[in-house]
């Protein structure tokens, strides 16, 4: 037996939104003697496909997928087909996602945050979930892989602040956040016995060195630089039992895990932009949706100024300051 394991964020360059970093754990329950040889496209490629299909559950990188429909409905079928057997599903923000690596509900919310629900699908769309979920898990069992968790770090704009505001550095909060959710996946495999475990990460803003954070979240165990790149940074240690190797590599989306965790992320915050766009429709009649991007987001801050004024909302609690 072997695990794979996969982290991505979304929201990332934003102003307004959340940060939301996700990690995909696979179980492997056959012999494969070199992991990073392992495909789970090849090997899933009976019900995954990297671009859309009729037949085809579509798993790549999130904003590729995103901007074939430029709506939630293949990160849905994605998140909801291959996540439905799991706790640390939904909902968003409401307490199985942790927004600090803890299972507690998160406290001091947003006003936009607090209460809203994202909608279930519609009839036909909820159809062809039920079809990619089962589909999903049959072609699993028959391969002898298996989704085992997924975990969600969600950083509200005040949690990003803060952090910011702690550590100083933009590519240093995802990298805490990141390395966070990898010490937690890691803890899950931890009581399996002695196993070989592949990880692979996004890179993280234009870093190329990992091996001082590796150590920070991993004190007692002594790295291996394997190689350092701008393509790639990969590093071999023995975390606990387990053999671990984990890389940092530019479209990291390319490997499965990665690219499922990806999609979470990405569905993650776009619901979070539908409640943030939809409490200031209510707030600001007329005011025009924003996906959080610098220049659209000061036209959108500008918009709301007198009403957040109004509220009292604090500009930290609405604006991610880098």
């Amino acid at each position: 037996m072997a695990y794979l394991i996969g982290v991505d964020e979304a929201g990332y360059g934003p102003n307004i939104g959340p940060l939301v970093i996700a990690g995909t754990l696979w179980r492997i329950d056959d012999t494969h003697d070199d992991l990073a040889k392992l495909d789970l496209y090849e090997l899933l490629g009976d019900v995954i496909a990297r671009k859309p299909k009729a037949t085809h559950l579509a798993i790549a990188d999130s904003k590729a997928i995103y901007g074939k429909r430029n709506d939630l409905s293949l990160l849905e079928e994605a998140v909801r087909a291959t996540g439905s057997h799991l706790s640390h599903t939904f909902p968003i923000w409401d307490g199985v996602c942790e927004p600090d690596l803890s299972d507690d509900r998160p406290v001091g919310l947003a006003p936009w945050y607090e209460g809203w629900i994202h909608a279930a699908p519609k009839e036909d769309v909820a159809t062809r979930i039920a079809e990619r979920t089962s589909g999903f898990a049959d072609c699993c069992e028959r391969t002898q892989v298996a989704v085992e968790e997924v975990r969600t770090v969600f950083l509200t704009e005040k949690a990003y602040n803060e952090r910011l505001h702690a550590i100083g550095n933009k590519s240093t909060v995802l990298s805490h956040a990141s390395l966070g959710l990898v010490r937690r996946l890691l803890e899950r495999v931890a009581g399996q016995g002695p196993q070989a475990v592949r990880i692979v990460c996004d890179k993280h803003g234009g870093r190329d060195y990992y091996g001082g954070l590796l150590q920070h979240f991993f004190p007692e165990t002594w790295w291996k630089i394997l190689e350092e790149s701008r393509g790639v940074s990969r590093y071999y240690g023995e975390v606990g039992s387990s053999e671990v190797t984990i890389e940092f590599r530019s479209k990291g989306e390319g490997f499965l895990p990665t690219a499922l965790a990806s999609i979470y992320a990405k569905f993650h915050r776009e619901v979070a932009m539908q409640a943030i766009n939809r409490y200031w429709a209510d707030q600001v009649p007329g005011i025009v949706e924003t996906a959080g991007y610098p220049v659209d987001a000061a036209r959108f801050a500008s918009d709301t100024e007198k009403r957040r004024q109004e509220l009292k909302i604090p500009w930290e609690t609405f604006w991610r300051l880098k």
